[in-house]
């Protein structure tokens, strides 16, 4: 049993050491440019699932629209792709300035939101807000009693 065991072993082992990985590309993209295609899919992807039927009513191709900003086809992108994935220390560099690209996109869409809610409250005459409040503080005084 264990030399069945042991051959076994010896050949998954010898089966696994031949791995072909993908050649590389003519076009190939540097690390900056494929983390930048990559955040700019992730946003694309995350704009259509959030209203996938006004995309669709209008036929918006997101794909085509990635295409023409990095002057590239589906098949460049692919190659480079499979080429990144199939060096996975490359691809964790690449999928880690993904996400620093995502966060400081997150903070600068915080800070925005931040901005406009103070304009919001600065529009609301103060004297508004005041009566409200008094109003409030009345009609909980009367529900006391």
């Amino acid at each position: 049993m264990k030399k069945i065991t042991a051959i076994i072993l010896i050949l998954f082992t010898l089966s696994c050491s031949n791995v072909e990985t993908s050649a590389k590309p003519d076009n190939l993209f540097d690390q900056d440019k494929m983390a930048a295609i990559i955040t700019d899919l992730y946003i694309v992807e995350g704009a259509i699932s959030s209203n996938r039927t006004a995309y669709i009513e209008k036929g918006v191709q997101p794909s085509s629209y990635l295409f023409e900003k990095y002057t590239m086809d589906s098949i460049s992108f692919q190659e480079n792709l499979n080429y990144y994935t199939d060096r996975v220390e490359d691809y964790v560099l690449i999928m880690q300035k993904v996400q620093d690209n995502l966060k400081v996109l997150q903070d600068s869409v915080s800070s925005r939101q931040e901005r406009f809610n103070k304009e919001q409250e600065n529009l609301v005459p103060k004297s508004t807000v005041e009566k409200a409040k008094k109003k409030e503080k009345v009609k909980n005084i009367e529900e006391e009693l």
